[in-house]
């Protein structure tokens, strides 16, 4: 009896603790999810800032007329507040992407819970305040997401990976092609060095 009692309790932990992060993301994806059908595109890119890929995707907004959201971690905005200052002076919207970039299902609660709450002063007030979060890997987990909603920011997340990450990048064409069918939606880039 009570072994079995143990063994419920020992899955039930995890289960409730990564759980309540799918539980969470789920509501961000339908979030994200509003953009599709209705002829909007929200541009997003995360990972940054970056002193040279920032700049150069920052020259392209301009040229265009466009905006977009950057999810800033917060040990490259520390290191180049300088960007984050122009990311904000030019029109576009900040977001937390955690302090270092860790994935939550991959580390101990209480590091998920410091990687969240962690916002540099940079980007806690003032213009350059972050006011949404996205987590790395869009992976969250309950420490994360309390962490997330403590700080009163709401969980984004995206309906088209643009695949600028990947060993093989698709076209743009073929992002396009995405977007365009799907009416909308909120796309994943990165800004970052690789």
């Amino acid at each position: 009896e009570y072994i079995l009692l143990a063994i419920v309790i020992a899955a039930g932990i995890p289960c409730f603790y990564f759980g309540t992060g799918i539980i969470a993301r789920r509501f961000a994806d339908r979030r994200a999810a509003s953009f599709i059908g209705i002829g909007c595109v929200a541009i997003t890119y995360d990972d940054g800032p970056s002193p040279k890929q920032t700049h150069r995707i920052l020259d392209l907004l301009a040229d265009s007329g466009a905006s977009a959201t950057f999810f800033l971690i917060g040990d490259s905005a520390i290191r180049h507040p300088d960007v984050v200052e122009r990311i904000v002076a030019e029109g576009h919207a900040v977001g937390w992407h955690s302090k270092t970039h860790r994935n939550q299902w991959k580390c101990w609660p209480l590091t998920a819970w410091r990687d969240t709450t962690r916002i540099p002063g940079l980007l806690r007030s003032g213009r350059t305040k972050a006011t949404i979060y996205r987590p790395p890997y869009g992976k969250i987990n309950l420490a994360s997401a309390i962490a997330a909603r403590w700080r009163g920011l709401p969980i984004s997340t995206w309906t088209l990976d643009s695949g600028d990450t990947h060993p093989s990048i698709p076209s743009v064409r073929n992002v396009v092609r995405r977007i365009d069918a799907d009416g909308g939606g909120v796309v994943l880039m990165h800004d970052n060095e690789r």
